[in-house]
């Protein structure tokens, strides 16, 4: 079982880069005209005006996205602050648990992606607790005011497509399409473009519903590794002592 907790040491997708804080407010000016070139090139990328029209509808930005981005706890912590406050004797306990529990189904995920069951469960863990936190922000909004923002404005409208075509699929509705203030959705908290190229329907019934059913989120957990070159049986990692001359 070591493997869970090491597991839950490596399992953040880190999607921005460092920055220092601000202490001006953002400046939205504009937004409006930008949101409307943004549905239309979202129109012209396939995704229908209803879809567009409907997740834009009195759209406004949201100031607290810009400053969460501008001071995100991975980059204002130290290692071993980010650690303690991450790996706890609670997660490392429920993990036991869930994999004792969910064994069957997990070997069953991991024998179709040919991946290590308790690395899901650690992902899983780390990245929304085991289900328990999602976040409430919604997820267009945030998109929407991170790619206004010029700080990587591009990134951040190529995830707002994404949003939307994944509304354009049908996988979860406008009402409940909500995540983390950077648009991370989801119990595996995948951001729209690894949702859209590694999000799995394990039950079938099609729908890739990595809010609420666990098979999909264990599965497009297992996808993601398995696409990414993970080894069955290699591990993440070793522990290693450090030679005392070592500088």
């Amino acid at each position: 079982m070591r493997f869970i907790v090491l597991g839950l040491i490596i399992s953040c997708f880190v999607i921005s880069a460092p920055v220092s804080a601000e202490n001006e407010g953002p400046d939205f000016t504009g937004f409006d005209q930008w949101l409307e070139k943004t549905a239309i090139e979202a129109q012209a990328r396939g995704i229908s005006k209803e879809t567009v029209e409907r997740a834009f509808e009195n759209l406004e930005p949201d100031p607290r996205v810009i400053r969460f981005d501008r001071n995100q706890e991975e980059f204002v912590q130290t290692f071993n602050e980010y650690l303690t406050a991450r790996v706890t004797e609670y997660r490392i306990n429920k993990a036991r648990e869930f994999y004792g529990a969910e064994k069957k189904l997990l070997n069953e995920i991991a024998d179709r992606y040919d991946v290590d069951p308790q690395y899901l469960i650690a992902f899983w863990g780390l990245e929304s607790s085991f289900g328990r936190y999602q976040g409430k922000y919604s997820v267009i909004r945030s998109l929407a005011t991170l790619g206004f923002d010029p700080r990587r404005s591009k990134f951040f409208t190529e995830q707002l497509f994404g949003a939307l075509q994944i509304l354009e699929e049908g996988h979860v509705t406008p009402d409940e399409f909500v995540g983390g203030w950077a648009g991370a959705m989801g119990q595996n908290q995948f951001i729209p473009t690894s949702f859209l190229n590694y999000a799995a329907d394990f039950d079938g019934d099609g729908k890739k519903n990595i809010w609420s059913n666990k098979a999909d989120v264990w599965a497009s957990i297992a996808n993601y590794l398995s696409k990414n070159g993970w080894k069955r049986g290699d591990g993440w990692g070793a522990r290693v002592t450090l030679p005392a001359a070592l500088n």
